[in-house]
């Protein structure tokens, strides 16, 4: 866990591959800043194995604050993927309807919306295609539309490109972590009255340094 930026109201973090957003990186912050561990309040969530970027509110305002910009779309994040071979399009919208299996903590791409279903929405690119251990791979540059669980890892593994290094989903190429980065993120800060932004690299290992010409 590295501390991006830190204010009043909010810390900007870049989360570490292994790290729980809930509960390792409010603990973290708490030893690094030598605090209580109860002012850290997580607005929204990277998965356990993935890394980057989070924003944490430093006081229940400041928190609602920002979820309120989260659930009006005016908090942006956008993401880093790297899948095998090279999809049909270089760039697109992918539109589905997800089920989660509570009980399996997994998400299922459904046809009809029933109770439990949630649509979710993304835009993605194709930034480059390498090779890489006998594998084509490509990076993928991400936007979340909507925000729900695993939905990037589920609806490219719904379309045989299951992210790299996620077993869950169906990836059989082996990877230190999972390939997936929370890149940049963006919201309006109410004190300085501006829009910030922040953007973070993915971890300096492969088959991120694959791409090492376009990150």
């Amino acid at each position: 866990m590295e501390i991006i930026k830190e204010t009043q109201n909010y810390i900007v973090v870049n989360k570490a591959p292994g790290e729980d957003s809930e509960h390792d990186v409010p603990r973290l912050l708490a030893e690094a800043l030598k605090k209580e561990n109860t002012g850290f309040l997580c607005i929204h969530r990277l998965d356990k194995t993935a890394g980057g970027l989070l924003v944490y509110g430093k006081n229940k305002a400041a928190a609602a604050e920002l979820t309120k910009q989260l659930q009006e779309g005016t908090l942006k994040k956008s993401y880093l993927a790297i899948v095998p071979g090279i999809p049909e399009q270089t760039e697109g919208i992918l539109k589905d309807l997800l089920y989660k299996d509570k009980t399996k903590q997994k998400m299922f791409p459904v046809k009809r919306m029933r109770k439990g279903v949630k649509e979710a929405v993304l835009s993605f690119k194709v930034a480059d295609t390498k090779e890489w251990n006998g594998n084509v791979i490509s990076l993928l540059e991400i936007s979340l539309k909507t925000g729900r669980f695993h939905q990037i890892r589920c609806q490219f593994a719904s379309r045989s490109l299951p992210l790299l290094g996620d077993g869950k989903y169906g990836s059989r190429i082996k990877t230190k972590s999972l390939c997936l980065f929370c890149r940049s993120l963006s919201f309006y800060d109410s004190v300085e009255k501006t829009e910030v932004a922040f953007t973070a690299d993915p971890p300096a290992e492969e088959p991120w340094t694959v791409f090492s010409t376009v990150l």
